[in-house]
């Protein structure tokens, strides 16, 4: 089934690195409170937030500039979450958020 490498992310970053503004960083850098340490792929644009990471699978995050509303979704493969950024870059904002509940 699922089967994505922190080598996956990467190659997402090097097939839209040239045409968007993306971040490639660790999760770990970012100290949003994530359990693992992996590549991610953080880009920002009509007032949201895209995070593609892998932990055993891609994960898709989007979320509302203040991050208190957001969606997530897991991508199959590389060029499933090349299409997801690119549709993301390219003005998708009508993603179904719901509310972040913080403990």
């Amino acid at each position: 089934m699922f089967d994505n490498s922190v080598t996956d992310v990467k190659n997402v970053y090097e097939q839209l690195k040239d045409k968007y503004e993306l971040l490639l960083t660790t999760t770990s850098a970012l100290d949003e409170g994530f359990t693992v340490d992996s590549p991610i792929i953080v880009a920002k644009t009509h007032g949201q937030i895209l995070e593609l990471y892998e932990d055993g699978m891609f994960v898709m995050d989007v979320m509302d500039a203040e991050q208190t509303m957001g969606t997530h979704w897991h991508p199959y493969e590389v060029e499933h979450a090349v299409k997801d950024i690119v549709e993301f870059m390219e003005g998708k904002s009508d993603y179904k958020m719901q509310p972040f509940k913080y403990l």
